[in-house]
């Protein structure tokens, strides 16, 4: 398991129980199961509601999982009770039928289907050229050589209605370890939408530089004082 990528979305990190690195496995085994059989599927049914709509309403959507028999038996459900019963729970739904878990472990799984052709779009800036744009440049530039500044200056780019699910961009929430390990086997699976890299480094804009138990070395305390005359 890449604890790593956990790390970055928490503020602590310690080996990972078994029982997260099964949750792990078993994440990227129903990703990799969904993106390699259902992902066109889903996109349409995206797409088909959101034209119904007249508008895009959400790019992401929490689902219910649950498996029993191997994964012969697959239940589906919307993971928010606002949505059932809704354009999103007849076409997600339908578009999930008949995909092939079998093999799946026993247990019920809260995940977030993606529309993926939206949502890298979204996600993404290399489209907004040209480079006038100057804050956005170089464009092709990859995050892994920009550093924590580059990082928080691409995370900047997504704006809020593309934060989704909110929380995840929130530094006020604390993300449980359940889904790090999510927005974790998102990355493996879908490794070009770098999603934990923009939650990441978003949350970190949010935090101060220095956090009030940190005020070392003392000058920082005249810097404070200065401040206020």
């Amino acid at each position: 398991m890449e604890e790593a990528s956990v790390a970055r979305l928490r503020d602590w990190f310690e080996p990972a129980h078994p029982s997260v690195v099964k949750l792990y496995d078993d994440l990227i085994a129903i990703y990799k199961v969904i993106r390699e059989k259902g992902q066109q599927r889903i996109d349409a049914a995206f797409d088909n509601v959101s034209r119904k709509i007249g508008f895009v309403v959400a790019t992401t959507l929490p689902v219910t999982l649950e498996f029993t028999d191997g994964g012969k038996g697959a239940k589906f459900a919307m993971g928010a009770e606002h949505l059932k019963g809704t354009l999103f729970d007849e076409f997600i739904t339908k578009a999930m039928e008949d995909l092939p878990f079998k093999g799946m472990a026993q247990g019920r799984y809260q995940i977030y289907v993606l529309w993926h052709d939206a949502l890298r779009l979204k996600l993404h800036g290399d489209w907004m050229e040209p480079a006038h744009f100057h804050w956005m440049e170089p464009a092709h530039v990859s995050a892994d050589r920009l550093g924590l500044a580059g990082q928080l200056r691409q995370a900047a780019r997504v704006r809020p209605e593309v934060q989704e699910p909110a929380h995840w961009f929130d530094a006020g929430w604390a993300l449980s370890v359940e889904e790090a390990v999510l927005i974790s086997a998102i990355d493996v699976v879908y490794p070009e939408l770098r999603l934990g890299a923009q939650v990441a480094a978003y949350r970190q804009m949010q935090r101060p530089l220095i956090r009030p138990e940190v005020k070392e070395p003392a000058h920082t305390h005249t810097i404070e004082s200065a401040a206020k005359m």
